[in-house]
């Protein structure tokens, strides 16, 4: 396998358990060993932990897209929560939180979310009056829902049930005059 493959596996690796359990409570050996090398390893491709946690956090959430029509909406943010549960991969949501709880700096980190997350979901939905009390309803729902379906590992079985249920009461405050 090449450095570069490495790196790319063992920050898949480090993306997941960050937004599992938190940058304090994620060390180099648990992402070595889940990744299938030495801590050396990991320390070589990825240099410092601090280093690793920077280059494994997404700066922001997947862009909303525009095509999406007003009523899919929060059944469409549902199934990506869902998605990537299902597929292991990094959930923004959940990083986003722990990110401001772990940062040096909760209030650059609480000024970043609000950026990244809360502002393009108030964008998405134009120029309803209510636009950002939406949007920060939502962040609160998804991170809710993603909290639930990723540490606490609640809810595994019943995905289509969950979309629908879930994705509905998103769309309830969206559609809300």
């Amino acid at each position: 396998m090449t450095a570069q493959a490495t790196r790319a596996q063992v920050l898949d690796v480090a993306r997941r358990l960050f937004a599992e359990r938190g940058y304090p409570h994620v060390t180099i050996r648990q992402i070595a060993a889940e990744a299938g090398i030495s801590p050396a390893m990991v320390m070589k491709v990825c240099g410092t932990k601090e280093q690793l946690y920077a280059d494994a956090t997404p700066p922001e959430a997947e862009p909303l897209d525009p095509g999406w029509p007003r009523d899919v909406i929060g059944h469409e943010l549902v199934t990506r929560v869902l998605r990537r549960r299902d597929a292991g991969a990094a959930e923004p949501w959940l990083q986003a939180l722990l990110g401001t709880l772990d940062s040096p700096d909760p209030a650059a980190a609480r000024a970043a979310f609000g950026d990244h997350y809360v502002a393009k979901l108030q964008r998405r939905l134009g120029d309803d009056p209510k636009s950002e009390a939406k949007a920060e309803l939502i962040a609160a729902m998804l991170i809710g829902l993603a909290s639930a379906v990723r540490p606490l590992r609640l809810m595994n079985d019943e995905t289509d049930w969950i979309t629908e249920r879930y994705g509905s009461m998103i769309q309830s405050v969206i559609d809300e005059p």
